[in-house]
């Protein structure tokens, strides 16, 4: 029998194949511990209920647009897939909390999960997770108060990006990530209404944070960058372009205080003039940072320590299955933008 070792499956923008297509997987999933369903635009519920008829032994799948998947699918496919551990579902728009919440109470070794750009999810659906999720991205979400804290409530929390947050007129969504204390890399890219408030908190409750994005994060004012430098003493990577109340004053204070600090992404932030009088303290005095500079100036070789480096996206690490699957289809790879 052909493929019946088959362990890896990717059928990524086969953008033609319907549920029939997949009854293949009856003779050979058995094995099948990866499937890539990217831009199926046709396979519907019951297609991946044959997913999951047919391969038990499933780990990770990826259903980024696939738009004709809803709650009823995923709620079989988290029935039969016990073991499954990194899902997409991403731009899933029919995907809302109640699918979410069968996917993470059944399947308790779920480590990875992608639900960016589902609008209907609020976040409430993770609720009682297992402490084996570990990553989750939800930028360009409608997360609530409830769902952040449902996210982090299995305590496992590693890698959260939940960046593009839409605004919560009830007050700042964030707050509730203070108590997520495994909290490696954290992206708030363009959440423009997070306070100091929860910058505070965060900084205060996250000490293992290695890494951080706030770019474009207005509202961050002094107290807050002042909470970064005291309390984020882990913090090896800080994204903070384009933030407009960021100052002479919070500069200050990120640099005397974030003792790890190694990568200091800037661009469009401050005039040289004045970036060159801080970098300057630090290599000179205090040169054990070996503090990276990423910005667009022009220093004409004065400062040749300082290392120029404009490249718009940084690697913070693979998270499973999907960073690995780089399609013309998804480019998205678990990076934290500028």
């Amino acid at each position: 029998m052909r493929f019946q070792h088959l362990e890896s499956l990717s059928l990524c923008g086969c953008t033609e194949l319907n549920d029939s297509g997949l009854t293949r997987l009856l003779s050979y999933g058995s094995n099948l511990q990866k499937l890539n369903l990217d831009c199926c635009l046709k396979v519907t519920d019951y297609g991946l209920s044959l997913v999951a008829s047919s391969c038990p032994s499933l780990t990770s799948i990826s259903l980024y647009r696939c738009i004709n998947i809803s709650d009823d699918g995923l709620e079989t496919l988290a029935t039969a897939c016990l073991s499954l551990k990194c899902i997409n579902l991403s731009y899933c728009s029919q995907i809302s909390d109640k699918g979410l919440k069968a996917l993470t109470q059944r399947c308790r070794q779920l480590q990875a999960v992608n639900i960016s750009h589902c609008e209907s999810i609020r976040g409430v659906g993770f609720k009682g997770c297992s402490k084996s999720l570990t990553h989750v991205e939800a930028w360009s979400c409608k997360l609530n108060p409830e769902g952040v804290t449902g996210i982090i409530s299995g305590g496992g929390i590693e890698y959260l990006d939940v960046s593009c947050l839409s605004w919560y007129p009830l007050g700042d969504t964030l707050l509730g990530i203070r108590l997520s204390s495994n909290l490696k890399v954290l992206n708030f890219r363009m959440c423009r209404s997070v306070s100091d408030t929860s910058i505070v908190a965060i900084a205060m409750g996250c000490t293992l944070l290695e890494e951080w994005n706030l770019a474009l994060c207005h509202e961050v004012r002094i107290s807050g960058w002042q909470a970064v430098g005291l309390y984020c003493q882990n913090l090896k990577r800080l994204h903070v372009n384009r933030c407009r109340n960021l100052n002479d004053n919070g500069l200050q204070a990120l640099r005397d205080g974030c003792r790890s600090l190694s990568v200091l992404y800037l661009n469009g932030c401050v005039h040289g003039i004045l970036l060159v009088y801080l970098l300057y303290g630090v290599i000179v005095y205090e040169f054990q940072y070996y503090l990276r500079l990423v910005a667009h100036h022009d220093f004409q070789g004065k400062y040749s320590a300082i290392k120029q480096d404009t490249n718009t996206n940084t690697v913070v690490g693979d998270w499973y299955a999907f960073s690995q699957q780089r399609t013309s289809c998804s480019e998205r790879t678990g990076r934290l933008k500028e």
